[in-house]
């Protein structure tokens, strides 16, 4: 629609003022005031003049807006380990799986066309009876570490007030702790995959889609009610188009950010696929740390970087490392002896620096570091190149 710009002159004796450059649209058929005389100059849609005054200055050119390079994510069969095909389907083994509500669910078990359809426990059968959002009130999980984050009322309560209460152990706050994790994973997963490890409600999975740095992001978790949390606030933020159908969507299209339902300790990746795993407040309530940090090493690609965050054992003053270590498993022992089985009475397992880098030492990876601050502890380590 063609659209008019006022150019005013003052009453006769007044010399005409020439035209200049309006950015605002003047409202349509407003009459002149008195002693004023207008004239329509044509412009085009964007409103810029037609006829630009001779010598005015050229409009800037836009600033280029940076193509974001979408990676796809490497997501593979929980049993095969071998890569599932954009509609989910394993070649090797015929098993397939799928979304609900956008989520993946890729748990041994769950593939959509071997799973029985009948409860096969009590569990199972008042599990049936809930609403899909409710049914974490019945967890899956007999760990407490994990089951906990299971429930529909924590989820809720995560970024309500929960994660604000790590605070006191000496958690410096989600921007700083996001700052750590993108020094250690940057430049290498730059257009890479990068994977958000027990992800809970997405706090970090938001910041790394934003970032623009990544080719892809998989927030994953075990818990359901989590991964639907996480994907509400995605979608209040426009980092996902709530309205897509789970059947229109293949693994190929979900535009860089994919919500994934699996076990850490099993994760559904091909080998050597991802740049990079982030784990904030997580290995704590991970029932098979070992099992799992294995798993991250073989996802990652060689060069790739595993970070994480945790709460630190209480540090013996003047104790060195090796102490510290050897008073923590002592303590434990005498958890689990009390208690009488592992994880303790609570299902957390807090950790020394001593204990996290043996354990990467022990997957293979290289490289660790720590930043420690109260009982905050930052931790990370690298998968190192293939030796020739």
């Amino acid at each position: 629609m063609t659209t008019t710009a006022v150019t005013v002159a003052l009453a006769p004796a007044a010399p005409r003022v020439a035209a200049t450059r309006r950015h605002r649209r003047p409202a349509p058929n407003r009459r002149a005031r008195a002693g004023v005389v207008a004239k329509a100059v044509e412009i085009e849609p964007d409103g810029v003049l037609d006829d630009m005054p001779e010598g005015a200055p050229s409009p800037p050119a836009p600033e280029p807006i940076a193509a974001r390079t979408v990676a796809r994510a490497p997501l593979a069969c929980p049993v095969s380990l071998q890569a599932l095909d954009d509609a989910g389907y394993s070649r090797c083994n015929g098993l397939r799986y799928g979304k609900t509500d956008g989520i993946w669910d890729l748990t041994i078990g769950a593939a959509t066309n071997a799973r029985s359809s009948e409860p096969v426990s009590l569990q199972d059968l008042a599990r049936s009876f809930l609403p899909p959002e409710l049914r974490g009130l019945i967890p899956t999980s007999s760990y407490l570490g994990t089951s906990t984050f299971e429930t529909p009322q924590v989820a809720f309560a995560y970024e309500r007030g929960w994660r604000d209460s790590f605070a006191r152990a000496g958690f410096p706050g989600p921007d700083e702790e996001f700052r750590l994790a993108q020094a250690r994973l940057m430049p290498f997963a730059t257009g890479k995959c990068v994977v958000d490890a027990s992800c809970g409600s997405g706090l970090f999975t938001r910041r790394f889609v934003k970032s623009g740095d990544y080719g892809c992001v998989v927030a994953l978790d075990f818990s359901d009610a989590m991964l639907r949390q996480a994907r509400t606030f995605a979608s209040e933020e426009g980092l996902v188009d709530a309205s897509s159908t789970d059947e229109a969507t293949s693994i190929n299209q979900e535009d860089g950010l994919l919500f994934v339902r699996a076990d850490i300790a099993r994760i559904p990746m091909t080998s050597d696929s991802v740049g990079g795993v982030h784990a904030g407040a997580a290995i704590h309530c991970w029932p098979q740390p070992r099992e799992a940090v294995a798993e991250i090493a073989r996802v990652l690609e060689p060069g790739g970087a595993f970070c994480g965050t945790t709460f630190l054992t209480p540090q013996l003053p003047f104790a060195d490392d090796e102490t510290q270590q050897r008073v923590d498993a002592a303590m434990r022992e005498l958890q689990t002896a009390v208690v009488g089985r592992a994880g303790g009475t609570r299902g957390f397992r807090q950790w020394n620096k001593k204990d996290l880098r043996d354990l990467c030492v022990e997957c293979g990876l290289v490289d660790f570091g720590c930043d420690v601050r109260g009982g905050f502890i930052f931790f990370s380590a690298r998968k190192p190149a293939p030796v020739a």
